[in-house]
């Protein structure tokens, strides 16, 4: 494995740059470049305050935002970390400085509880188990979880509560590493997440371990290389998706003008493959195999995406 910290391509393809989409998924928010949390709350849906005699203003008499408490999305509580009072959490401490108290660890964690989109750090109690480990939330609202000191619970099941214990970074974000476990160290969701992933080729379908994809990586807007890691979503080719994790192992979430006029949506999913192999054929119209890094970077020169030419 070539250990990377923060390695630019001097040529990357056309990819849904600077779109405010996310998605998520209860382990982790993987954001594409630019990508801003939803401002949509229970309260958003409706009239103004009054109309309906409520504090909504859609119409039903009550205050479960769509008319009953079915729990389909007009609820804070719509979430694994349950009923909750969804306020915005502070940062309590520096990330690269671990500079909690003994027996904590400064790890990222949603400001907005719930969103999914890793984006504050707090001090929690340090747990005991080493990355690697299976591990769970002791509190999800708070960040709380298993891991020990030198890691964080990612990759979370919804059904079992368990995810993964996942190494951070240690260093600062220009020199960092994993000493725990040789993995590289990605600057992901802007910075905001910086954890140690193992890295993969899209082009090797099924090389990752089970339950997880070859991911493509972003750190501050640049696509970076690949990851292993818990899509949030399954998506083939011209099918819909929100975010970097949201497609299929094989598939790259790409923006429409680049997808073409299959696309439907802002974004689909579409299928990483060869530059070097003539006799692959793209699915979608007019699409050609373009390459996502020029020849300088011998680790990914043979990449590419099926994309509409420019």
């Amino acid at each position: 494995m070539i250990l990377r910290t923060r390695r630019t391509p001097t040529a990357i393809g056309r990819l849904a740059l600077g779109r405010a989409l996310c998605c998520f998924t209860l382990g982790c928010l993987l954001t594409l470049p630019g990508c801003k949390e939803p401002e949509a709350t229970a309260n958003d849906s409706g009239a103004d305050p009054g109309e309906d005699g409520n504090d909504n203003g859609n119409g039903d008499g009550n205050d479960n935002g769509d008319g009953n408490d079915n729990g389909d999305g007009d609820d804070p509580c719509d979430s694994f970390l349950g009923c909750m009072d969804v306020e915005e959490i502070t940062p309590t401490c520096e990330f690269w400085a671990q500079d909690c108290n003994e027996g904590e660890k400064c790890t990222p964690i949603p400001s907005t509880p719930g969103s999914g989109a890793w984006d504050a750090t707090v001090c929690v109690t340090a747990g005991t188990e080493a990355p690697g480990s299976t591990c769970s939330f002791i509190d999800a609202t708070s960040g709380e979880d298993t891991c020990d000191a030198t890691s964080m619970c990612l990759d979370v099941d919804a059904d079992t509560g368990e995810g993964t214990c996942t190494e951070m970074c240690v260093g600062s974000p220009e020199n960092n590493s994993c000493p725990q476990t040789g993995n590289t160290c990605w600057l992901l969701n802007d910075g905001q997440l910086p954890v140690c992933l193992g890295g993969c080729s899209p082009l090797n379908t099924g090389e990752c371990p089970p339950g997880q994809t070859c991911t493509a990586g972003f750190e501050g807007g640049d696509l970076n290389g690949f990851i292993c890691f818990a899509p949030a979503a399954q998506g083939i080719t011209g099918e819909q998706c929100d975010c970097a994790n949201c497609c299929a192992d094989g598939h790259l979430c790409t923006d429409a003008p680049a997808y073409g006029t299959d696309c439907a949506f802002d974004l689909c999913c579409t299928e990483y493959c060869d530059v070097t192999d003539g006799g692959f054929g793209c699915a979608g119209t007019g699409q050609q195999c373009i390459a996502l890094f020029d020849d300088s970077d011998p680790n990914y020169a043979d990449v590419g995406a099926c994309q509409i030419p420019m």
